[in-house]
């Protein structure tokens, strides 16, 4: 799954989203569920000059050092190892 931080979604200014019905399962010591704000599809982002389209799911993440994207494995069977 990809995932993406509120705040990159505000300073991106992608204000509109679909409503995400499930709750996630975190991958934490506690395996603590959250509700994610809802999900993007057909975002394009650019890595090492290659254009991808990807769909990501909004997750309210308050830890400062934590990235603002989080690419998971729709995006590298996307990316086909380019």
């Amino acid at each position: 799954m990809n995932v993406i931080k509120k705040i990159t979604c505000d300073r991106l200014d992608i204000i509109a989203w679909e409503a995400f019905p499930f709750w996630l399962r975190m991958a934490e010591s506690d395996t603590s569920t959250v509700r994610p704000i809802g999900s993007i599809r057909q975002l394009d982002i650019v890595i090492g000059g290659h254009t991808f389209q990807i769909s990501a799911v909004i997750l309210h993440l308050e830890a400062q050092g934590a990235y603002p994207l989080l690419l998971g494995r729709p995006w590298l069977q996307t990316a086909n190892g380019k």
